[in-house]
């Protein structure tokens, strides 16, 4: 408690001399709070869980079976998450494939959107899409139905252009196709002009 006690005064005394512009004051108090001995409060950014770095490193590289352990430990909101680390990238888009719902799809659909080729990070991306339009129908709460047509949206666009790489519009019209049974897109509206790159496929 008196550590406790003593690591709360100096952090004032921080954040007072900094409040009068006395920087270098502030920088000595917490130099002091930390010669001290006493720790100071854990960071809001901290390192995930051992556990969860662990299906991380597991994953990367790995297979199906690690691919869906990641997506059960950290779920859709963990996954998009880790994406905004480069060299996690394309695992946790591998993993988006074995979630339960949708909130990722509009993450996924700016993946697609941002490619310029058929391949790279794009086209696993958009397989992963289909992966999830494949998954049996389920009732879904109102956020992830605000996810689903977000995404959809997106998605119909993309697969409007005729300008974008033809690989990746067949992938995304047959996701699509799957989509259309949850009433996004309307089946009228997905694109027909890919059917014939679909088949020389």
């Amino acid at each position: 408690m008196k550590a406790r006690l003593a690591w709360a005064a100096l952090v004032l005394a921080a954040v007072t001399a900094c409040g009068r512009g006395g920087g270098a004051a502030a920088s000595r108090a917490a130099g002091a709070a930390s010669s001290s001995g006493v720790a100071p409060a854990p960071s809001s950014a901290s390192a995930p869980p051992p556990e969860v770095e662990a299906l991380w490193v597991a994953a990367e590289g790995g297979e199906a079976d690690d691919w869906m352990r990641l997506a059960d430990g950290e779920g859709s909101t963990g996954l998009v998450e880790g994406a905004k680390a480069p060299a996690r990238r394309l695992t946790a888009i591998r993993a988006l494939a074995y979630v339960d719902d949708f909130e990722a799809l509009p993450f996924l659909a700016s993946v697609i959107e941002s490619a310029t080729a058929d391949g790279g990070d794009a086209k696993v991306a958009a397989e992963t899409v289909t992966a999830l339009a494949a998954r049996p129908r389920r009732a879904t709460d109102p956020e992830d139905a605000a996810s689903l047509r977000a995404g959809c949206d997106r998605l119909l666009a993309f697969a409007r252009d005729p300008a974008r790489p033809r690989g990746l519009r067949v992938e995304v019209v047959r996701a699509l196709r799957m989509l259309s049974d949850r009433g996004c897109p309307k089946a009228a509206d997905v694109p027909n002009d890919v059917n014939a790159a679909a088949a020389a496929r």
